[in-house]
């Protein structure tokens, strides 16, 4: 039955990437009116396949006759290539989105039997250290029927937990600093920096977890560093997810409101602010209010599809020239791209900082970590990296072909800057609205949980859950009606909040962890001691605790003036 689960899911994700292929690719083809340059039928040579079961064959094609003419010239030639990259780009997304369905298996041990390799593990802090037996376990991620994991969709799951709306601010972010095309390359170097430290300290955290034995991001702190500044790390990510709610809220408005254009629809119901005020009675919050956000769940597929999708036809229309001067929706642009030779490098920390936004995703490292067989670091190192690196390269595409598209005018909001007549945008705007909504209620349940554990509330009573469902609804509504600039939340928060969740944090807990299990090490008779010293790893989480503080300071701050002041220009 399982092997069955997993044809069916990999039919379906082949099935849903074959119908994207063929929305992106029919962009180019074309049907001309005329023939050749010359006025003579085109006869060119060209297989054409007759029918299904039919045999491929030659025939003579003519302008008038066949279903894709051909131009002579130039004209063809452009035609060719930007069909030819249409295609490459639906195939693309048609091999990411059915990667999902592929099994790599990794089986527990060489033997097949369960893994009860010996491995440190520090109970607690000032606790003794010792050696546990660690057996293969029954996890939450996808298990075969002998005791096998599926690598490919842990993996998934990972970048499914990663990639986010955050990755919709990183072109504003390039444009903040910079109107110069050339200086992409330095912006490119960065996102993929931040991809490899970012994951590096994501498996950082696992193997703290794994040092410490703790099953959540607080526990981690508590037991590497102590428990009574347990609240500090709390308090950030719950912070953190109330920062998504409102980000969540600022996407819907504006969203809503140029799909209300497209549709043609004006006045009283166009409008952002009541379009967002509708949205959120009538759909977060009976959304938010439901008892159980089980079902939920399954949604986060939705923004894994919007996103993919986005990055596909952000990429078709930069290629075809669609919003260049001359190009099909240039004339309706409010704000005309704009491009240049400036550059400014501090502000350059403002890219930085929505970077830590958008590679985000490191209060789950434990829970990973957790459901990974077998449980050791280089295994979760095996599963961490793909995972950030597929979402690097996702992010650097939706931000290069972004900012090469609109250069200086690109908005916090990417998907603002393009024309509401543009049937590609439209279902982009579509599908992210689809996942914003039904990622509203996951966000605002990881704010409630973090809130009234931070308050010390246990069991806390329905009508409690429903008081501050309602205004946490509330409250995001009327701060997105006021906060439009989706760049400046994501950089911001980035700054203050994500460098201390994903590097800070992780670095202090590792370091703490390994200076105890050293301490242990040398209070051990001689002949028990294991002659742990500070290694690599420990002298590289220093240097990463002090540059994400400074990058965490600087950014927010930088952040601030770009956004509130002129001291910057």
């Amino acid at each position: 039955a399982a092997g069955q689960g997993e044809v069916e899911t990999m039919r379906s994700s082949l099935y849903l990437g074959l119908m994207l292929t063929c929305l992106v690719a029919v962009q180019g083809l074309h049907v001309p009116s005329s023939a050749s340059p010359s006025g003579l039928a085109d006869t060119r040579q060209r297989p054409i396949l007759a029918a299904k079961g039919g045999n491929l064959k030659h025939a003579t094609v003519k302008s008038a006759q066949g279903l894709m003419p051909l131009r002579g010239g130039a004209a063809g030639q452009g035609e060719v290539e930007t069909m030819r990259s249409s295609l490459y780009l639906g195939l693309m997304l048609t091999c990411l989105v059915a990667v999902q369905g592929l099994h790599v298996p990794s089986s527990a041990s060489p033997s097949g039997l369960a893994d009860t390799r010996q491995r440190p593990i520090l109970a607690a802090k000032g606790g003794n250290l010792k050696h546990a037996t660690v057996k293969s376990a029954q996890g939450l991620m996808p298990l075969r029927g002998g005791g096998e994991q599926d690598v490919t969709g842990f993996i998934f799951y990972l970048f499914k937990a990663i990639v986010g709306s955050g990755v919709l601010s990183l072109s504003s972010s390039v444009a903040r600093f910079t109107n110069n095309p050339k200086m992409l390359a330095p912006a490119l170097f960065l996102s993929a920096s931040f991809a490899i430290l970012s994951g590096y300290c994501y498996a950082l955290i696992g193997e703290v977890c794994g040092m410490v034995d703790a099953h959540n991001y607080q526990e981690a702190w508590a037991k590497s560093i102590s428990t009574a500044t347990a609240w500090i790390p709390g308090m950030a990510c719950t912070s953190q997810t109330m920062v998504a709610c409102i980000c969540y809220s600022i996407i819907i408005g504006d969203l809503s409101n140029d799909l209300m254009k497209s549709l043609g629809v004006r006045g009283w119901a166009a409008e952002r602010n009541n379009l967002l005020a509708a949205i959120s009675a009538v759909v977060l919050l009976p959304l938010c209010l439901l008892r159980s956000l089980a079902a939920l769940s399954y949604t986060s597929m939705l923004g894994v599809m919007g996103v993919l999708y986005t990055t596909v036809f952000m990429a078709l229309r930069y290629f075809q020239g669609s919003y260049a001067k001359g190009g099909e929706f240039f004339k309706e642009l409010s704000q005309k791209p704009s491009f240049g030779n400036s550059a400014e490098a501090l502000k350059a920390l403002i890219l930085m900082a929505t970077l830590n936004t958008a590679y985000h995703a490191h209060y789950d490292s434990p829970k990973f970590f957790h459901q990974m067989i077998p449980k050791t670091v280089q295994q979760f190192n095996k599963l961490v990296y793909p995972a950030f690196i597929a979402a690097g390269i996702i992010n650097c595409l939706i931000m290069s072909t972004g900012f090469l598209t609109f250069g200086g005018t690109s908005q916090g909001l990417i998907l603002n800057n393009y024309a509401t007549s543009d049937n590609l945008a439209i279902w982009g705007r579509l599908a992210i609205t689809a996942s914003i909504l039904f990622g509203y209620p996951l966000a605002f349940n990881g704010f409630r949980t973090g809130a009234f554990a931070l308050a010390g509330v246990k069991n806390p009573s329905q009508s409690a859950k429903d008081a501050v469902a309602v205004i946490t609804v509330l409250a995001t509504t009327g701060i997105a009606m006021v906060m439009r600039d989706l760049g400046f939340l994501a950089a911001f928060a980035g700054a203050l909040l994500g460098s201390g969740i994903i590097y800070v944090f992780p670095a202090l807990m590792h370091m703490s962890a390994t200076k105890t299990l050293i301490e242990q090490d040398q209070k051990l008779p001689a002949k028990k001691r294991k002659g742990l010293k500070y290694d690599n790893k420990y002298y590289l989480s220093q240097v990463i605790a002090v540059l994400g503080s400074i990058l965490g300071l600087v950014g927010a701050t930088v952040s601030y003036l770009q956004a509130f002041t002129d001291v910057l220009g």
